[in-house]
């Protein structure tokens, strides 16, 4: 099974995949590092979609809807829940949709899972990377006065 990835480099990634499929029976029982790799990448993906569906079965069913409850912009917006998922929203994004007064409740939820599961580094981020997200969002959210309660 092979992992079609579209990626700039997408060929390089292609070709190495041929040496990993012939070593593939010498290491039984270790998986390649291209699956190790998409795991926590799909895992995001599947947390976004999650966002995605809570927003319509909330009744935001459309890009400007959803942007407007989400309080980003719709290009953004969209970029955010139908886009290739393989990078998540930045930290400056997350603060605005959780300072946004009009989301639902079970989206904010959703929102603030992906936050947790972020920090965490469930997505596959390095411990610096997922400190950095951290620090900034805090920062971030300390620094606005109009935090919604």
């Amino acid at each position: 099974m092979t992992a079609i990835i579209f990626l700039p480099g997408a060929k390089r990634l292609a070709a190495g995949t041929k040496h990993m499929r012939r070593n593939r029976t010498r290491s039984v029982g270790r998986r390649s590092r291209i699956d190790i790799q998409l795991e926590p990448k799909e895992r995001q993906a599947l947390k976004l979609a999650e966002i995605r569906e809570a927003l319509v079965a909330a009744g935001y069913n459309t890009t400007a809807k959803q942007a407007a409850v989400l309080g980003i912009g719709r290009s953004t917006a969209w970029w955010l829940l139908n886009h290739n998922k393989r990078a998540g929203p930045s930290a400056k994004v997350i603060k605005r949709i959780l300072l946004s007064p009009q989301m639902p409740k079970r989206v904010r939820r959703k929102v603030e899972q992906y936050v947790e599961e972020k920090v965490r580094g469930v997505y596959g981020h390095s411990e610096q990377r997922t400190r950095w997200f951290s620090e900034q969002l805090q920062r971030s959210l300390v620094a606005s006065p109009t935090e919604a309660a």
